[in-house]
């Protein structure tokens, strides 16, 4: 499935991404009320990074990804776990009708058209449902982070990084079909290997979309300013989540 978003080159590298806050995921899924078995939907799924936190809460999950190396990578990742993989985006998931008590977006709501894919949720959601997405932030008042920033913005001077790390808020409160917004932010350490670093870099289509044919150049400087085999990587897990208004 086409998407204008194309990790087709950049799967063989997502899993080096640091995972979500388990604290963050526990606390949400307390937050929302998602006993075990139910039904529930990963959209834009990817390798299976959020899939796993929801399988391991016992959760039933439709995994909705629309590239096929991500899918691939995923469908591997959670082998013999109570988990459907299907090809759809967010805003046409191929799911029925009320089918799913949440639906969740890991790293993926900033790639679709919010409003379609609002909208789309409402229709998969049953009654009292919820909508959560998430991002994982790198902290960039940390010292190698500067670092590492400056090194982008000398090859992309006016480098944005969009939608992933703006507040959803509005927009969903704007689609009527959602309650108040409340958020969850976790900040944690990830120990990374200079590798990992560099592959989970690699992975990154907004520095991809942006920097054109001086993609390899960027991830070499980044490679140049890591000196150490291993770093504590400071992160934040933000989650926004909603309850649907049938």
């Amino acid at each position: 499935m086409k998407t204008e978003w194309d990790y087709t080159d950049r799967a063989h590298t997502y899993d080096q991404r640091a995972d979500y806050s388990q604290k963050a995921i526990n606390y949400l899924i307390k937050k929302i009320d998602c006993e075990p078995k139910t039904a529930v939907a990963d959209i834009g799924a990817g390798t299976g990074k959020l899939t796993k936190h929801l399988l391991d809460h016992g959760l039933t999950v439709y995994a909705i990804e629309p590239n096929d190396n991500m899918r691939d990578y995923g469908v591997n990742n959670t082998k013999s776990r109570d988990v459907q993989w299907s090809e759809g985006v967010g805003e046409k998931t191929g799911l029925p009708d009320a089918c799913v008590y949440a639906v969740f977006f890991g790293s993926s709501f900033n790639v679709v058209d919010q409003k379609k894919t609002l909208k789309e949720c409402s229709r998969i959601l049953r009654p009292g449902g919820w909508f959560a997405c998430m991002w994982n932030h790198r902290d960039i008042e940390d010292s190698l982070q500067k670092t590492i920033e400056r090194k982008i913005t000398s090859f992309i001077p006016d480098y944005d990084y969009g939608l992933r790390r703006q507040d959803p808020s509005r927009l969903i409160l704007e689609s009527k079909n959602f309650k108040s917004v409340s958020k969850i932010e976790q900040r944690f350490k990830v120990k990374m290997t200079r590798t990992s670093i560099i592959d989970a870099w690699k992975s990154h289509d907004t520095l991809y979309r942006q920097s054109g044919n001086q993609f390899d150049h960027v991830i070499n400087a980044i490679a140049e300013s890591l000196t150490e085999d291993e770093y504590m990587i400071p992160y934040y897990t933000r989650i926004w989540f909603s309850q649907f208004v049938s």
